[in-house]
């Protein structure tokens, strides 16, 4: 009878250590850093206010730049955009993250704009990633952005609570975006209107919308408004063409 006991505590004690083994394993697995979250953590934060004033003086270039007609084109570097994150998002716009999501950064690539942060709500601590595909769609100025490899630290994580935490960041920054699905993954869809009031009677196309190595490249054109009357106008005088 001590002879089974001592089995039954043996093998108690045998999967209980097994299984403290195995929740180890998955605390580290959920700790590990993407390595480019941590190259991007050891820059120096004085050299980040340089860069996202740079980033900021470029969308205020490419600003000026579609008022006027013609075409445009503008570069946003990996060292601008981790720049403004660290320097300018949490001043300017403190409400814009979800809860919990500290010190993002992003990689930027040919096939993908790679982001992380770090996680906390008090329950779970990790570091969040995941690879963001971005291409235009046949849409006019719509984007399709592929959200793929959902991570806590190394861990594989379902991706419904956390895009329901991008939907939410989009709303508070006003921003249009509805979820599809491809081959499984969700696909954000943004649409830039044609028309704005910053731009009175201007129109604004986006044509490219390119990722590089270190950089997104951006490219468009500007036309003029077409009253609707006068548009209608057209549109009767190329009826009576064909007529004839």
């Amino acid at each position: 009878m001590r002879k089974a006991i001592r089995y039954i505590l043996r093998t108690a004690a045998v999967v209980l250590g097994l299984l403290g083994i195995a929740v180890l394993g998955l605390y580290k697995a959920a700790q590990r850093e993407p390595q480019f979250y941590r190259q991007a953590m050891l820059v120096e934060s004085g050299g980040y206010q340089e860069a996202g004033d740079a980033l900021e003086q470029s969308v205020l270039d490419l600003h000026n730049e579609v008022r006027s007609i013609g075409t445009w084109e503008a570069v946003f570097t990996e060292e601008q955009v981790n720049g403004w994150l660290v320097a300018d998002l949490p001043e300017k716009f403190p409400s814009v993250l979800p809860r919990g999501t500290q010190e993002p950064r992003v990689a930027i690539d040919a096939e993908a704009i790679r982001v992380a942060c770090r996680f906390d709500n008090g329950k779970f601590k990790s570091v969040i990633s995941m690879a963001l595909e971005v291409a235009l769609t046949t849409e006019t100025n719509t984007l399709a952005i592929r959200v793929s490899k959902l991570r806590a630290g190394a861990l594989p994580v379902p991706l419904k609570q956390f895009l329901d935490k991008i939907s939410v960041a989009a709303r508070r920054g006003d921003i249009p975006l509805e979820w599809r699905q491809m081959d499984g993954d969700p696909v954000a869809l943004v649409t830039v209107p044609v028309t704005h009031e910053d731009y009175a009677h201007r129109q604004v196309y986006v044509d490219t919308i390119e990722l590089r190595e270190g950089e997104i490249y951006l490219a468009g054109h500007t036309d003029q408004q077409v009253a609707p009357m006068l548009s209608a106008s057209l549109q009767l005088d190329r009826s009576k063409a064909v007529q004839r």
